[in-house]
C-alpha cells in the first residue's frame, strides 16, 4: 500500500490561501484562482485534492461550491472537501457535484446523528471525519472553539458509529512546517483501529517518508499544504519517490 498524498487547497473569498494554526488573521495568499494550484498538483501526479472551504467553515454553508465544480469539470481527480458541512443538504451538494467524499468536522462532534445518517445514505467510504486538536482536546467551529471533548474519546465514539477514516490535524503544527504530530495520529489509529490521514506541520519530504513506516499501524495518507506552496516539497518528485518504494 502506498501512502496517499493529499495536496491541500484552502479557499477563502474565491482565492487559494494558507492560514497559520487556523488563524484567519494570519493568512497568506498564493493564487487568485484555485484552479491554478489544482492544475499544478494534478499535473504533478496527484490522485487526490484536499479542499477546504474556509468561508464555509465560518458560515456553515457551501460558499465556494462553484469553484469545486469548476475543478471537477476540468480535471479527472478525486476530491475530498470540507469546511462548514453541518447539514445533510451541504454534504449532498458536494457529493452530487462529483466530490468523492466529504469531510465532517465540527458537526461530527455536535451532531452524531448526522454522521450516522450520511453513512447510511452514502456509505462509509464517502464520509470521513476531521479531528482537529490542541494537546488532547478536540476543537470545532473552524478551530475557533474548544469542544470540551477529549480527542481520543471523540475518535472512539465516531468509530463506533461507523467512521472508517479520520483526518487528524494538530492545530499547533498547522502551517508551521515543523513536522507532524505522529504520536497523536498513532494514538487515534490505535484507539479506533481505523485509518488516519495526517495533517498539520508537514514541512519536508522526510516528514512524509517518516509516515510511510507507520502504514501498518493505520497511517494511510498525508495532507500537504504550505510546504507545496513554498516549494519546500516538490510534489512530482515526492510521488515518484513513493512509487519507487
Amino acid at each position: 500500500m502506498t501512502l496517499t498524498i493529499y495536496p491541500a487547497i484552502d479557499i477563502r473569498g474565491g482565492k487559494c490561501v494558507r492560514l497559520l494554526q487556523g488563524n484567519y488573521s494570519l493568512e497568506s495568499k498564493y493564487y487568485d484562482n484555485p484552479l491554478e494550484p489544482a492544475a499544478k498538483w494534478y499535473e504533478a501526479g496527484a490522485d487526490w485534492l484536499h479542499i477546504i472551504d474556509l468561508d464555509g467553515a465560518k458560515t456553515g454553508k457551501p460558499e465556494n461550491l462553484k469553484v469545486i465544480k469548476d475543478i471537477l469539470s476540468k480535471f479527472k481527480i478525486n476530491i475530498q472537501i470540507g469546511g462548514g458541512i453541518r447539514t445533510k443538504e451541504a454534504a449532498k451538494a458536494y457529493l452530487d457535484s462529483g466530490a468523492q467524499r466529504v469531510i465532517i468536522g465540527s458537526a461530527a462532534l455536535k451532531n452524531i446523528k448526522l454522521v450516522e445518517t450520511l453513512i447510511e445514505e452514502y456509505g462509509d467510504k464517502r464520509i470521513i471525519v476531521s479531528l482537529d486538536g490542541r494537546n488532547d482536546q478536540a476543537f470545532s467551529e473552524g478551530w475557533l472553539e474548544q469542544s470540551g471533548k477529549n480527542l481520543l474519546d471523540a475518535a472512539q465514539n465516531l468509530a463506533e458509529k461507523g467512521i472508517k477514516t479520520f483526518i487528524y490535524t494538530d492545530i499547533e503544527k498547522d502551517g508551521t512546517l515543523s513536522g507532524p504530530n505522529i504520536k497523536q495520529a498513532l494514538n487515534i489509529a490505535a484507539r479506533t483501529n481505523k485509518e488516519v490521514i495526517v495533517a498539520g506541520g508537514i514541512g519536508t519530504t522526510n516528514d512524509v517518508l517518516d509516515l510511510v513506516r507507520y502504514q501498518n499501524l493505520g497511517i494511510t495518507g498525508v495532507v500537504i499544504g504550505r510546504a507545496l506552496y513554498t516549494g519546500d516539497i516538490n510534489l512530482s518528485a515526492l510521488i515518484a519517490q513513493l512509487k519507487e518504494g
